[in-house]
């Protein structure tokens, strides 16, 4: 089985293509957001605009994670994406936590933002992902290992 973006692809292109497909939509989002915010007052413009970076920080880890860790075994690859997220979430609450009584932010204005930004950035991967063609098998005339029905797998499986 193989997971490879394409038959001509490397898989950091992969990655380079969903960053893509989502950061942009994401930054038009949070640009719509900053100026709607910014009808009610610049300190909500300035809020939604921490509440964008906040949610492309946090997305954009996730991708870089993601992509050091890609030609890694999948049970590691697993376990560092998984202590990256914990830690990332961890982060965000320390700063939640911080910025709780701030009077140059206002709540409303993060949150809708995080709200708008989160949503196009995740649909938005969603898309980028399914137009990538990841096959969950090797399409049929690719070349595959083929094992022996006597022969033990190597894993000790």
């Amino acid at each position: 089985m193989s997971a490879r973006p394409g038959r001509n692809a490397a898989p950091s292109d992969a990655f380079a293509q969903l960053l893509r497909g989502c950061l942009l939509p994401t930054l038009v989002a949070a640009a719509a957001c900053v100026v709607a915010a910014f009808f009610a007052s610049p300190m909500a413009a300035w809020s939604a605009a921490f509440g964008a970076v906040l949610v492309i920080a946090f997305f954009g880890l996730t991708l870089l994670v993601m992509k050091r860790t890609a030609d890694l075994p999948p049970t590691t690859t697993m376990v560092v994406v998984l202590v990256a997220y914990t830690l990332k979430v961890a982060a965000l609450g320390v700063a939640m936590f911080l910025v709780r009584d701030a009077s140059w932010l206002s709540g409303y204005a993060v949150g809708v933002s995080i709200t708008v930004c989160a949503v196009v950035w995740l649909f938005f991967e969603m898309r980028a992902y399914k137009r990538l063609r990841i096959f969950v098998y090797d399409p049929p005339g690719e070349a595959t290992a083929q094992v022996d029905p006597g022969q033990r797998p190597q894993n000790g499986c």
